[in-house]
């Protein structure tokens, strides 16, 4: 009775996607340089140091106009893009894999759309993070579908699953960010591998990104080969995003990559 009147007190916290320690270094490094430009120094040092301060002062702009977009306060960006994943896994649900699943977001709306399922939620939860598996666990407790969600800390580039396990795999915003594979193709391919042939598989990222992915076409030739049929479709065609979202430093590369195995 208790842990039923905790959940209706208590609110979920979803973290969104870019991380508070990266707006306040640039946000300390654009003071620095204004408070230099107070200081009794010859005016074209004071004059550079305010110049040096405008880049920062800008990505400090993008970065907390972009967290007021994706937060729930705010435009609710992040659940939406979320929404629009689950719209496209298979309506039977079944073994679910949610690889990066940061706060649980994700995770807990497939479990509720799909309650005679069994998830799993993988993410490394790195100290860089703002995201913990604790917190997920406490979101889906919340959320009332703990008894559903398994969380498991590993890397996306060496799944511990068996081949063919999940009948769904999705992904959002992962495969880019993960440090201990230079290719990450290879690492789409790593969450190919753990869908039973049949499965469905959603993936949002910035495949658009060629420094990152390489050719997007060449990146579908690739996966192609492992799936039997493929739709990509860039993200600001699926969802409208507000003009500033779609900055290439935040999504403006994003796509999503949906099909079945």
């Amino acid at each position: 009775m208790l842990r039923t009147a905790n959940r209706l007190t208590t609110k979920p916290k979803y973290q969104t996607w870019i991380r508070m320690n990266k707006l306040l270094i640039f946000l300390g490094i654009s003071l620095l340089f204004l408070m230099v430009t107070f200081f009794p120094i010859p005016t074209p040092l004071r004059v550079l140091s305010g110049l040096l301060a405008l880049p920062f002062l800008y990505i400090v702009f993008i970065l907390s106009y972009s967290i007021y977009q994706f937060a729930g306060f705010g435009g609710n960006y992040q659940s939406k893009i979320h929404d629009v994943i689950v719209s496209k896994v298979d309506n039977r649900g079944g073994n679910i894999l949610d690889i990066g699943t940061g706060s649980g977001s994700l995770i807990i709306k497939l479990a509720k759309k799909f309650p005679h399922s069994s998830l799993t939620g993988i993410d490394y939860w790195g100290e860089n993070w703002e995201y913990s598996k604790d917190q997920c666990e406490r979101n889906a407790d919340i959320e009332g579908v703990s008894d559903r969600i398994h969380f498991l800390k590993a890397s996306a580039s060496k799944l511990p699953f068996q081949d063919g396990e999940f009948d769904v795999v999705v992904s959002c915003l992962t495969f880019h960010e993960v440090k201990d594979s230079i290719d990450k193709t290879a690492v789409a391919k790593e969450a190919l591998r753990t869908l039973k042939p049949g499965g469905t598989f959603v993936f949002m990222d910035l495949f658009l990104d060629e420094k990152t992915f390489g050719d997007v076409n060449g990146l579908l030739k690739f996966l192609k080969k492992n799936v039997s049929s493929i739709q990509a479709d860039k993200l600001s065609d699926t969802i409208p995003l507000p003009r500033i979202l779609l900055n290439k430093k935040v999504l403006g590369h994003g796509m999503i990559i949906c099909g079945r195995k």
